[in-house]
C-alpha cells in the first residue's frame, strides 16, 4: 500500500477521533448544566418566598383587626353601660368608638385585598412547582439519554485510540514525524490529489509531481507543504 495513503488512512482516524473526543467533551459540559433545573428552582424559592411574606402581613392584619375589635367592644361596653353619665365623656367615647371602627374597617379592606393576593401567589407558587416538575422530569430523562450517548462515544473513543495506536506502529519515525509536524501546523497532513489540483489549497500540480505521487513516492504540495495522495 503506498505510504501517502496509509497516512492519509491515518489522518483520518485522527479526524475521526478527534471528532468523537469533541463530541464527548460537549455531552460532559452538557451533562454537567443544571441551569435550568436550577433557575426552575430559583422560581419556586421565589415564590414561596413572597407567599410566606404575604401570610405573615395578612396574618398581622388579621391580629390588627381583632385587637381593633376588642377596643371598640371595650368603648362599647363603656358606653353603654350606664356608667357614665357626663356628656362630654360619652362623646369622647363615641367618637373614639367611630375611630376604632373607621381604622378597623380600614384595616379589614386591607385584609380583603391581602387575601386576593395571597390567592394570586399562591397560584404562581402551584404554577412554579409544576414547572419544577417539569422541568426536572426533562432534565432527567435528557440526563439519562445523554450519559448512554457518552457512554457509547467514549467506548468508540477507546477503540479509536486503539486502532490508532496500532496504525502508528506501521511507520517509520521520520515519516511519522513528518505527518504529526503538518497535522498540527496545517491541521490536515496529507491532501487528495482532485482533477489535478491540491484539495489543501488550490494548487495546479504538473504532470511529474502527479506522476511521482502515483508511484507511491512521498511527495509534498510546493504550495501548502502538505503530503499528496491520488488514489
Amino acid at each position: 500500500m503506498q505510504l501517502a495513503k496509509e497516512l492519509y488512512q491515518l489522518q483520518e482516524l485522527e479526524l475521526d477521533l478527534e471528532s468523537h473526543l469533541l463530541q464527548a467533551s460537549k455531552l460532559q459540559a452538557t451533562l454537567k448544566d443544571d441551569s435550568a433545573l436550577r433557575q426552575a428552582e430559583n422560581s419556586l424559592a421565589e415564590a414561596a418566598l413572597h407567599l410566606k411574606d404575604q401570610q405573615a402581613s395578612l396574618r398581622a392584619l388579621e391580629d390588627q383587626s381583632a385587637d381593633l375589635d376588642a377596643k371598640v367592644n371595650e368603648v362599647k361596653k363603656s358606653l353603654y353601660s350606664g356608667r357614665i353619665s357626663n356628656p362630654k365623656e360619652l362623646s369622647n367615647l363615641s367618637k373614639e368608638q367611630e375611630l376604632l371602627e373607621a381604622k378597623r374597617a380600614q384595616i379589614d379592606d386591607q385584609a380583603l385585598q391581602g387575601m386576593d393576593n395571597l390567592e394570586e401567589l399562591q397560584a404562581r407558587c402551584d404554577q412554579m412547582m409544576e414547572n419544577l416538575e417539569s422541568v426536572r422530569a426533562l432534565w432527567q430523562q435528557n440526563q439519562a439519554k445523554d450519559t448512554q450517548a457518552l457512554n457509547s462515544i467514549l467506548s468508540e473513543i477507546e477503540k479509536l485510540k486503539s486502532e490508532r495506536q496500532e496504525f502508528i506502529s506501521r511507520f517509520n519515525p521520520s515519516d511519522l514525524e513528518l505527518f504529526q509536524t503538518l497535522r498540527k501546523s496545517k491541521g490536515k497532513a496529507v491532501s487528495r490529489v482532485e482533477q489535478g489540483n491540491c484539495r489543501g489549497c488550490g494548487l495546479k500540480l504538473t504532470p511529474a509531481w502527479i506522476q511521482r505521487a502515483r508511484a507511491g513516492t512521498l511527495v509534498q504540495c510546493s504550495g501548502c507543504q502538505r503530503i499528496l495522495y491520488l488514489d
